[in-house]
């Protein structure tokens, strides 16, 4: 059990009496160090709530490692990452070989309209960024430190302009894609295709040639990107969706599995249990 007044340096709470559901916001600032050892484990949660959101950290001493899916990342000072709460392809941790104190800044990011958006940045820009030592966004965190110990109350427009001008000074390094790698643009290129492309059927092939590369390369090139391969990702869309429709719509679970193209009930209810560890039925009592 993490003791978390010895981790955490200072913190910043902020509360928002008026919260409204499509509005992200910000639940605290907090600057901590983790000595060879530490490791967030990966998701195992047995309930899922709406509002569970996600988290900006970026790294300002030591050097740690970020894991999604099978793909490994350096968290080293410059760096930062973005998840879910929920995500059960991520985890972080400082080796035990390490030296010295592990301390970086992070800000969670709370309710529903947050976890949809960090989904999307994830889906568009990954998990993993290079911000630069003494970034906009590390210094904008960390002169949070003089209100240390209190606590803001925010309207829902100021806390939502909050996160999304964090959300921008983090991905603002790869917002113009002549930034980009060009295997990264051509990723980006091909997640394009498949969010425009949701209610038809796409295969590899046919996305290939868009590209103008064989099927064997895209798959390869796809995953060394991102982590997944394009099935992985179809099926993060699908679940993405399916999420959606149980806690906003009246579908029932069978014709959400239809809507989400799902061959069979089944096939949706193994996806959606082995991702959120709960059935569709569940999942739609316990969140609504």
């Amino acid at each position: 059990m993490i003791d978390v007044d010895k981790v955490r340096l200072w913190t910043v709470r902020f509360l928002q009496p008026l919260q409204l559901a499509h509005t992200p916001y910000p639940g605290m600032i907090v600057e901590e160090v983790e000595e060879k050892g530490y490791y967030m484990p990966q998701c195992s949660t047995s309930l899922i709530p709406i509002d569970i959101g996600g988290q900006i950290t970026i790294i300002l001493e030591g050097k740690g490692i970020l894991e999604v899916g099978r793909k490994q990342f350096e968290l080293v000072p410059g760096t930062a990452f973005l998840y879910q709460a929920t995500d059960p392809d991520v985890a972080y941790y400082y080796p035990r070989n390490a030296k010295d104190k592990w301390r970086f800044v992070w800000i969670s990011l709370v309710g529903e309209a947050s976890s949809r958006i960090i989904a999307e940045i994830n889906r568009t820009y990954g998990y993993y960024f290079n911000v630069g030592i003494g970034s906009e966004l590390e210094k904008r965190l960390l002169s949070y430190r003089k209100y240390a110990g209190t606590t803001t109350f925010q309207t829902p427009m100021e806390a939502a302009q909050m996160v999304f001008e964090m959300l921008n000074l983090l991905c603002k390094t790869d917002e113009n894609p002549s930034h980009l790698s060009k295997n990264s643009r051509r990723i980006r290129d091909v997640q394009n295709e498949m969010q425009n492309a949701f209610n038809e059927s796409i295969s590899t092939s046919t996305l290939a040639g868009k590209m103008g590369i064989s099927r064997e390369h895209l798959s390869k090139t796809f995953h060394n990107e991102t982590g997944r391969t394009l099935r992985d990702y179809r099926e993060e869309q699908r679940l993405n969706e399916a999420f959606t429709l149980l806690l906003k719509s009246n579908f029932s679970c069978k014709e959400i599995a239809f809507i989400c193209h799902y061959g069979s009930y089944s096939s949706f209810f193994r996806s959606f249990k082995k991702h959120y560890h709960f059935s569709p039925e569940l999942f739609r009592k316990k969140n609504i």
